[in-house]
């Protein structure tokens, strides 16, 4: 018995798989050739966050960093003069809320020693003092009110008569800025408006300008 032999594929029908084969062949060895675009740079990591400074001890209230010559102490004229400031008065010094947060300004990682005795007035008309308000050029801020309550970095430069934005730092202006709040152990960056700030108990602000710095200060004192 004879077996019946199917017909060979006609050249027609190979066609198209002889046209896939030649297309994997053009795949696989890159297709257009040189006309392909280089494959893009992956982005540079972002540098790494300051590491936090041997603590200093506040608790005789030294001076920090060098006597600026930005500004002097006490508030400016366009400062607290008495009357109630960004809903922050003036009043006789009060113990019952009494807390302290420390800040810090870093001109080309050079700190500079917040002014003394700002919201602090005594003149012949008016002697009182604002809930928040510094009494020596530790950088220590206290916050002094009859009860607890939110505070911030803006109500602070509002008493002080200084300019607290992303440009204007107390007056020094065109310089790169960077601020870093530190808090039980922990560096973070703040990037939103520096005066939404809210000042806590043993926070420590940290504005730098111009020059990055690698180390942020780091300061400890007994008292809240």
């Amino acid at each position: 018995m004879m077996k019946t032999l199917a017909p060979a594929p006609s050249r027609a029908a190979a066609l198209p798989w002889l046209s896939a084969l030649f297309l994997l062949a053009a795949t696989g060895c890159g297709g257009g050739g040189g006309d392909s675009a280089a494959a893009a740079p992956a982005p540079a990591p972002a540098p790494g966050m300051p590491t936090i400074a041997a603590a200093v001890n506040l608790d005789d209230n030294h001076q920090v960093g060098v006597t600026s010559t930005f500004w002097v102490d006490g508030d400016t004229a366009t400062g607290g003069a008495g009357a109630v400031v960004q809903g922050v008065p003036c009043a006789p010094q009060i113990e019952t809320f009494h807390i302290h947060t420390h800040l810090s300004i870093i001109v080309n990682g050079v700190a500079q020693a917040i002014a003394a005795n700002t919201g602090i007035i005594a003149t012949p008309t008016v002697d009182c003092h604002y809930y928040i308000h510094t009494h020596d050029r530790s950088g220590k801020l206290h916050i002094e009110a009859p009860a607890a309550g939110t505070f911030t970095l803006g109500q602070y430069f509002a008493i002080w008569g200084q300019p607290l934005t992303t440009t204007n730092v107390a007056g020094i202006t065109g310089m790169p800025q960077t601020i870093y709040i530190t808090e039980n152990n922990t560096v973070t960056q703040f990037t939103g408006d520096p005066t939404t700030i809210q000042m806590a108990s043993h926070r420590h602000i940290a504005i730098v300008l111009g020059t990055p710095i690698t180390q942020v200060p780091f300061f400890t004192w007994t008292a809240n």
